[in-house]
């Protein structure tokens, strides 16, 4: 097996996987950092990833216990504090004990651990809401969003923590927000037949991925995710990025850039 035995799996590093295994064997086996960048114009990309970063930041300094008024008086972006004043709208105000923020949850799975950072876990009404701020210019379908891997392992992370364990997967509830589009957010309910059934993909994804060789992680047959790899130029996939106003064509697109914002 090349993974180390620390080795801990998230909605990003499957993600890689299921998009493209050679990426993930750069990425997570190899360790390997590619100069380049993932989507032009690189200005605009770069503009924002810094606003989505302000924005998640923001948030939790809100759930910090820092007033509204404070941290609304130090936004001097137009797009921030449209954004901002759209989250406060949602007036949430959860008591002290029936919330986290940005939180590292981490369960044993399948040989290994699966980890999912939430970005409010909130306790309302007997259920649990996982709410996944989602800071993009684009919004993408409904199924397209579900289909991703975040979409599975965070719901299964949450249910299968200890303290959980009693809760019916139906009690768990989770909502992309995009400040962007405030009025269209994308939410659904687990079951327990979802979770069967995300447990055992996982599972069976978790295993091939153990237990492959070098030669088994191949480079993707989708050459048109490959205009958004960092790792194309690598690949002999073309060296310049795609154009951020295209992504929206690509199948099973996440956000606008494909930030990784388990690491914010």
């Amino acid at each position: 097996m090349l993974l180390p035995d620390s080795f801990t799996f998230t909605q990003q590093n499957l993600q890689d996987y299921k998009d493209c295994a050679y990426r993930f064997y750069l990425r997570e086996i190899l360790n390997l950092e590619w100069p380049a960048v993932e989507s032009e114009p690189i200005r605009e990309q770069e503009a924002l990833m810094q606003l989505g970063t302000s924005f998640h930041l923001l948030c939790q300094q809100y759930f910090s216990g820092i007033p509204a008024e404070v941290l609304t008086a130090q936004i001097s972006q137009d797009e921030l504090a449209e954004w901002w004043q759209n989250f406060l709208k949602l007036d949430l105000h959860p008591a002290e004990g029936d919330f986290s923020v940005e939180k590292l949850n981490s369960v044993p799975f399948a040989g290994c651990r699966l980890t999912a950072k939430i970005d409010l876990l909130l306790k309302s009404d007997g259920k649990l809401v996982i709410y996944d701020w989602k800071t993009s210019q684009h919004q993408p379908k409904r199924q397209s969003l579900l289909a991703r891997m975040q979409s599975k392992v965070y719901p299964l992370v949450i249910s299968n923590l200890t303290k959980n364990k009693a809760l019916a997967p139906e009690s768990i509830e989770m909502i992309y927000w995009y400040p962007a589009f405030p009025q269209s957010p994308v939410k659904f309910t687990y079951s327990s037949t979802q979770k069967d059934t995300d447990q055992t993909e996982l599972e069976l994804l978790v295993a091939e991925i153990a237990a492959k060789d070098k030669e088994a992680f191949r480079k993707t047959e989708n050459l048109k995710s490959c205009s958004f790899c960092r790792y194309r130029s690598l690949c002999d996939r073309g060296k310049e990025a795609g154009l951020s106003d295209m992504e929206n064509d690509l199948p099973d697109s996440d956000d606008a850039f494909n930030f990784d914002f388990d690491a914010i």
